[in-house]
């Protein structure tokens, strides 16, 4: 099995699941939990229409199933080039209304 963060082109699946493809860069995207596979089912170009990260990251998890994980994925000419687990900083941690 292909290690999930080996270069690898976007299957089609994929390409369709991410909002702002074509285009290059860092998307913040949900992965099924095997990790010898690594496709993305989803996700988002970081900062499409202004949005903040952290905003983004919030919202994805709730349309798709446990055992799915957040990650960075970058993207360049149609190849995952990189898959990175998202671990938000404590300065981008979102307020909680009180």
């Amino acid at each position: 099995m292909k290690a999930a963060n080996e270069k690898r082109r976007l299957k089609d699946y994929e390409e369709i699941g991410l909002i702002g493809y074509p285009c290059d860069g860092e998307y913040i995207a949900v992965v099924d939990d095997n990790k010898c596979q690594g496709w993305l089912l989803g996700g988002e170009l970081c900062g499409l229409n202004g949005a903040a990260l952290v905003d983004q990251a919030a919202a994805l998890p709730r349309y798709y199933p446990q055992g799915c994980r957040l990650v960075l994925a970058t993207v360049r000419d149609d190849w995952i080039v990189a898959i990175r687990d998202y671990v938000p900083q404590a300065n981008e941690l979102p307020e909680l209304p009180s």
